[in-house]
């Protein structure tokens, strides 16, 4: 095999996200102890546990926040830091409430009480949104299919709503780029309509522009991101379901305070699989992903063809440039990436067949560059000394890999290329 053609193949970590079924035995005493909190973290868990009632209420956290339920800022800029939990409470009309506490020298002080609108937690975010320079509480709740958006402002010890809206999805930006944070709304019911609004503060807040023309006649949005669409260009990228599977993606931004749609969601963007629109080569540029066929496929059943992903930017008028590509499994088992210089060039072998074998090769000589192949363990025990690596398990298939890496001046660490592989959610 060339080793000169495989080393073309990109550079991209290598990491493995192990099934939940999975068992790790660990020292059964280093399981016994106990986390030591600081003395400040022990006084504030003490704080909050002596002021939550009834006994039996619990702490809860936002669905967008993984790494804690307790917030501490110092919100309204007076010196003193402030903490912020939600809790829910059995048996009661209102199932999520929300507590504020106040720190003065050494002493955690409960400040005051309030319930929130709804029955889960989606969000919550602290920021300020209003300009004076204090931090403001932004949340999403929902109950049932229904979420409202409520901005909370701190000062002097009181909380005061500002801003309530019905959402799909909020965003905390500065979409206009004055300098000045704004809210935009997305507020989706299908077949009904779909609107985007955003909100300014000025002496309350005031519409700054709402885009009402887009078409409400999808499943839902499966993906909703902001961020920078171009270079120095502020948007929003909206992923929308037709129905199980197809998909096609809405570019919106905005331009002298009004909103705009800049690639609309046509057959430009239409793809037959759900691709999520992300900064995919870390250039802090969120682009758009496409299904295409390799070369030598255009003319097989659909529904056979091992689609590439290719991704796009925005090219700041009414257009889209190339980005990158690379192969996804349908399954998100793993994924190969090509580096520039040999994209263009890699295809797949047309005797390739999803779930059982693919065979990357080039597309002027033919010659294989890397493989991707499921096996019965049987099989796995008579080839796995013959050049295969592991790549993971599937339900009762083994899936290995094959392909050398070397000769590389662009990508990895001291020359080498690391392995073209992700895995992704398969059991090693």
């Amino acid at each position: 095999m060339n080793k000169r053609l495989l080393g073309g193949l990109t550079a991209a970590s290598l990491s493995l996200f192990v099934l939940s079924g999975c068992t790790f035995i660990s020292d059964p005493v280093s399981q016994m102890k106990v986390p030591q909190l600081s003395a400040d973290k022990a006084s504030l868990m003490a704080a909050i546990t002596s002021a939550l009632k009834p006994i039996d209420a619990a702490l809860i956290r936002p669905a967008n926040d993984d790494d804690s339920s307790i917030f501490t800022e110092d919100l309204d800029k007076d010196g003193n830091m402030e903490t912020l939990v939600f809790y829910q409470t059995k048996n009661e009309a209102v199932v999520i409430h929300g507590m504020i506490l106040e720190k003065h020298e050494d002493e955690w002080t409960k400040k005051l009480v309030f319930d929130g609108d709804g029955t889960m937690l989606d969000s919550v975010d602290l920021k300020d949104v209003t300009g004076d320079g204090k931090l403001d509480i932004v949340t999403g709740y929902s109950r049932g299919d229904e979420k409202g958006m409520v901005v909370y402002s701190y000062t002097g010890g009181e909380l005061e709503e500002i801003l309530t809206k019905p959402y799909t999805k909020y965003i905390l930006d500065d979409l206009n780029e004055d300098g000045t944070s704004d809210i935009t709304v997305v507020y989706f019911k299908r077949n009904e309509f779909s609107t985007i609004t955003t909100y300014q503060f000025n002496d309350g807040f005031k519409v700054l522009d709402e885009l009402d023309e887009l078409d409400p006649y999808f499943d839902n949005y499966y993906n909703i991101v902001s961020g920078k669409v171009a270079e120095n260009k502020e948007g929003i990228v909206l992923d929308s379901a037709v129905d199980s599977r197809s998909a096609y993606t809405t570019l919106v931004v905005m331009e002298n305070n009004k909103l705009r749609v800049a690639i609309p969601g046509d057959v430009r963007t239409f793809k037959d699989r759900k691709i999520v629109s992300e900064d995919i080569d870390g250039d802090g540029i969120i682009e758009i992903g496409m299904l295409e066929p390799p070369k030598g496929w255009e003319y097989f059943d659909p529904e056979t063809i091992p689609y590439f992903n290719a991704y796009y930017k925005w090219d700041g008028k009414d257009g889209l440039t190339f980005t990158t590509r690379k192969y996804i499994d349908p399954s998100d088992r793993f994924v190969i990436n090509f580096s520039p210089e040999w994209e263009d060039k890699v295809t797949l072998d047309t005797k390739s067949v999803q779930d059982k074998s693919l065979k990357f090769i080039m597309s002027d000589t033919g010659e294989t560059v890397a493989e991707v192949s499921f096996f019965t363990p049987v099989e796995w025990d008579r080839v796995k000394n013959a050049g295969w690596d592991l790549l993971g398990r599937d339900m009762d298939k083994i899936i290995g890999y094959r392909g050398e890496l070397e000769q590389s001046t662009t990508w990895g660490d001291g020359g080498k290329v690391k392995s073209p592989i992700e895995r992704k959610g398969i059991d090693e």
